[in-house]
């Protein structure tokens, strides 16, 4: 199967304008259904004490449109411990939300994010997908992590191929363009422009597998 557009991940800036000092969501939820979108990636938290001012108010209005829903953290320096707590308390989550974890930060080590995604796992028996691109891959080369390796990988390469991080031989999904850079689409009906676009190879069903971690859909996705 050819990898397809199928996911977008988006934060509170994302299709939303800024009024009396709050954002108001002005995303068409059914358009973006409509146009072949099957989930979303929605920022829920960031270090100890930010919490997402949009993530609680468009979880209901995208599950209602018939998409995928996940909340991730966007990890920084600082206790990790009170991250995972924090974001745990936060999304409040039911079985059909993903967890994921947005790893970025040059100032981060490999051990925060094992530790992190080591408790969200012990908390919930899921396996969140760990987030990474250019600074996980100089990491990994320099410092093997056999801890971050059972967890699935969303590659952030934006190129016409996807250069797998090792030790993972495919990712879950591929964030193949963002803030209008990288091959492909970047304009999402009900939206807006220059958005970040995931690919998945596989079936609909497959996705939704690997959405709720179960059976084999939760390895499948962009082989090389």
């Amino acid at each position: 199967m050819t990898i397809r557009p199928i996911v977008i991940d988006v934060n509170h800036a994302d299709g939303s304008r800024e009024e009396n000092g709050r954002h108001v969501d002005l995303i068409d939820w059914h358009k973006l259904r409509a146009a072949g979108f099957l989930g979303i990636i929605h920022k829920a938290t960031e270090g100890e004490h930010f919490i997402d001012p949009l993530y609680h108010e468009r979880k209901p209005k995208a599950i209602a449109a018939g998409l995928l829903w996940a909340g991730y953290h966007f990890m920084r320096p600082g206790d990790v411990g009170n991250q995972a707590s924090h974001f745990l308390t936060v999304v409040q989550a039911p079985k059909f939300v993903r967890f994921a974890l947005d790893y970025e930060d040059d100032k981060l080590g490999l051990w925060q994010a094992e530790r992190w995604l080591e408790i969200i796992h012990t908390v919930t028996r899921q396996r969140p997908w760990l987030y990474g691109g250019g600074l996980l891959r100089e990491q990994m080369e320099r410092r093997y992590s056999p801890a971050l390796e059972q967890y699935p990988l969303w590659l952030a390469e934006y190129g016409e191929v996807e250069k797998i991080i090792k030790p993972w031989h495919k990712v879950v999904l591929w964030q193949r363009s963002g803030d209008g850079i990288g091959p492909g689409m970047h304009d999402v009906p009900g939206v807006g422009r220059k958005q970040d676009i995931d690919y998945f190879d596989g079936t609909d069903e497959e996705l939704k597998l690997a959405w709720n971690d179960l059976g084999p859909g939760a390895t499948t996705g962009v082989t090389v």
